[in-house]
């Protein structure tokens, strides 16, 4: 062995003894050395190559020419006979350079706990989907290479989390249905048990199969559910969800007969069905002691008013995070969303859908000292003076940060509401596409001093066609010129409008650059933007709309995220096409 042979082992030795990467000198070596092996590598992978088009020849003769089937068959088995020499030959060449293919590796170089961390991130973003026809992600993972397969394979996290997909539909062959679920019982449980004894996330889903008398018989999903039930002792997060609207399902009634013995690790319930919450009517799963976040999407059509408030076991004390959303005939009216609101202690989040009133709402006020974000649907289109209450005359959340509201423009409400909550920072709320809706809401935003993100939404119903675009100058300009009063929201850096509006290129300019340029009002300096997005739709001067373009661009070309709506393709230059979100 020369001088280069042992200067190349003991490099790869070096090398396959730690996750420093070569150098470029070391590269340089290893590949070297590889350089007579790759060239064998060639030549056999050329032979392999024509002796495989030899045996197809042969094949499509030998179907030809039967007459000299003997001689074609001594031919085709000869043939195969080298191809498979050159295929051991080929597997002994790479056998041979393995280490040093090892050592170019780019996953060798980055340590074990980095890769591990990789995956990790891969599927911490969303809940890993199981379903019969498709590779989750957890297995293409452990495709990418062997170190990468027993990476994921020994990584409990990524094995934590499961959504179980299974066929909603009904295919009339339950036979099959049982078989596809009797598979996915049996990869549900081996992906399970991967996650060793850590706490487990399940999305199950319900097949909506029609019941029969003898339930165990006729629902192919039997198997696969008490599979998951299984390892209710381990569950930390659950969501069912049913499309079933004919029958109650077999499914929902296993899971609300669960108790805290059956999940004693239960943290957070998302249940969403059309039929079936009368089932949970009287269920101790709701109120197991360790639930802190509860979602309950639902029509709760099968469900007498009083029932929403007084028949659901839930310890709603104990709640940080609290949904209930459902249909038009959701009984959640606010005298009822109220008296649960008065029982939460420790509400952070709440999502809540509200019906107009049906009954006297509670006087007394309802005190969310912790809450930090809100999202309100409020179903009411009376006018603000004859309308029923809103549920935010009652409500008081000193901490508030994020406020999204969809409802009716409720100017007193939100006005004396902003006045008890004072520091949200991120707001979302519908206007009524006027000049008398935009000065209201420039007149509640002053209440708003810590306003960094901002989404003015359409109103409920769509504007007539003829009705006027807005002029909303006075209001753009409110956001950087002082009258008065202060500039509107000086930290405000995020701004989404899509509205029936129109306003002027100069204001549009000032708009823009004012706050770019570090101007101060007060003390106070104007933080800068950082996203735009404005809708430009009713400018209906050509000219006018194209220089606002232009401007548009040019801030977009400074490094200024601003996005406009525009109304035709066709009469833009070719710069804007492709670039630009349109409707």
């Amino acid at each position: 062995m020369d001088h280069a042979d042992l200067s190349n082992n003991s490099i790869l030795e070096m090398l396959l003894k730690t996750n420093r990467p070569p150098t470029d000198q070391e590269r340089a070596i290893i590949q070297e050395s590889m350089s007579p092996t790759n060239a064998e590598l060639k030549a056999v992978e050329d032979q392999i190559s024509e002796a495989t088009t030899h045996i197809r020849a042969l094949t499509s003769q030998s179907r030809i020419e039967q007459m000299r089937k003997q001689a074609h068959e001594e031919a085709f088995e000869e043939a195969e006979g080298k191809l498979k020499r050159l295929r051991k030959e080929k597997a002994a060449i790479l056998e041979a350079t393995a280490d040093h293919r090892r050592a170019l590796s780019t996953f060798r170089n980055l340590p074990e706990d980095v890769l591990r961390e990789i995956c990790v991130a891969c599927v911490e973003a969303d809940i890993p989907k199981l379903s019969y026809r498709s590779t989750p992600l957890p297995y293409i993972l452990a495709q990418i290479s062997s170190d990468i397969r027993r990476i994921a394979l020994t990584t409990p996290f990524l094995w934590a989390s499961i959504h179980v997909c299974i066929p909603t539909w009904y295919s009339f062959d339950r036979k099959r249905d049982t078989q596809i679920c009797s598979i996915l019982a049996s990869r549900a449980s081996e992906w399970l048990d991967r996650a060793g004894g850590s706490a487990l996330t399940v999305f199950m889903e319900d097949p909506n199969y029609e019941q029969t008398e003898d339930t165990t018989e006729s629902d192919p999903s039997h198997e696969l559910f008490t599979t998951l039930l299984r390892y209710s002792t381990r569950w930390r997060r659950i969501h069912f969800e049913s499309n079933c609207r004919d029958a109650l399902s077999t499914p929902i009634t296993r899971i609300a007969a669960l108790t805290a013995i059956d999940a004693p690790l239960l943290e957070s319930i998302s249940l969403s069905f059309q039929l079936g919450a009368s089932v949970f009517y009287g269920s101790t799963l709701l109120e197991i002691p360790t639930l802190k976040r509860l979602t309950l999407n639902t029509f709760w059509d099968d469900l007498p008013e009083y029932a929403f408030v007084s028949g659901f076991n839930v310890n709603w004390a104990v709640l940080t995070s609290l949904t209930l959303r459902g249909g038009y005939n959701t009984p959640s009216c606010v005298d009822g969303i109220a008296w649960i609101l008065l029982d939460t202690k420790c509400l952070i989040f709440c999502d809540i859908v509200v019906n107009p009133s049906s009954g006297d709402s509670p006087v007394c006020e309802i005190n969310l000292p912790f809450l930090e974000i809100l999202h309100l649907t409020e179903k009411t289109f009376e006018p603000e003076s004859s309308r029923v209450p809103s549920i935010l005359d009652l409500l008081t959340a000193p901490n508030l940060t994020v406020l999204k509201i969809r409802a009716a423009f409720l100017k007193n409400s939100l006005l004396n509401f902003f006045k008890r909550s004072p520091r949200v920072q991120d707001l979302s709320i519908c206007h009524s596409d006027s000049e008398e809706s935009f000065a209201e809401i420039a007149e509640l935003l002053h209440h708003c001093p810590l306003l960094s993100i901002l989404s003015l939404q359409p109103p409920w119903k769509a504007n007539p066609a003829y009705r006027p675009a807005a002029n909303v100058d006075s209001f753009l300009r409110a956001f950087v010129e002082d009258a008065g009063a202060g500039v509107l929201c000086p930290r405000l850096q995020k701004l989404d409008f899509p509205a029936k509006i129109v306003f002027s290129l100069q204001t549009l300019r000032q708009f823009l650059e004012a706050k770019q340029r570090g101007s101060a009002t007060q003390n106070d300096a104007l933080a800068p933007w950082k996203s735009v997005r404005i809708d430009m739709i009713c400018i209906k001067d050509l000219k006018i709309y194209r220089q606002m373009l232009d401007l548009l661009w040019e801030k977009r070309e400074m490094g200024l995220d601003v996005e406009s709506y525009y109304k035709d393709e066709a009469i833009l230059p070719d710069k804007y096409l492709y670039r630009w979100e349109y409707s």
